[in-house]
């Protein structure tokens, strides 16, 4: 299974934010929309980082008293993984286990298209298992009877 699989079951809507925004504003709106991160963008809509409730959570801990006015740019991820539409889900599955990370920006011909989380790629790799289970158990229900040989 590839990553364009999933993104089309899931659709294309990406929630973002500006370098620019507040703290603040990422929490209403992560709270809002009941949504884990949002991906940043630059002025020109280019993929600038992402903020997660993990880095939100740092910040906390780094400025208890002001986290609230505190940049978008200042704490977000830059250093970003991405996958296109035909990258394999389980090297995929790997990358981000290997990374830590639990939410995945898909960008397809230098364009954004969509943010996979986690969940979404073992939901798909569950379906994935299921299916491969039941092909086998198709198999082996149609798997010739042993032939006995008879003994003299």
């Amino acid at each position: 299974m590839h990553i364009g699989a999933i993104m089309q079951d899931k659709g294309n809507a990406v929630h973002s934010t500006r370098p620019d925004a507040s703290l603040h504003s990422v929490v209403e709106q992560l709270l809002s929309r009941r949504i884990s991160c949002l991906v940043v963008l630059s002025e020109d809509g280019g993929l600038a980082g992402i903020i997660t409730e993990k880095d939100i959570v740092r910040t906390l801990g780094r400025h208890p008293d002001n986290w609230q006015s505190v940049r978008v740019e200042e704490v977000m991820t830059r250093e970003l993984y991405t996958a296109g539409f035909e990258a394999p889900l389980d090297e995929v599955i790997t990358q981000m286990r290997e990374r830590h990370i639990r939410h995945l920006p898909v960008v397809e011909g230098g364009v954004l298209s969509g943010v996979l989380s986690i969940r979404d790629m073992i939901k798909a790799s569950m379906t994935e298992l299921e299916r491969h289970n039941q092909m086998l158990k198709r198999f082996i229900g149609n798997w010739p009877e042993k032939e006995t040989s008879s003994e003299s």
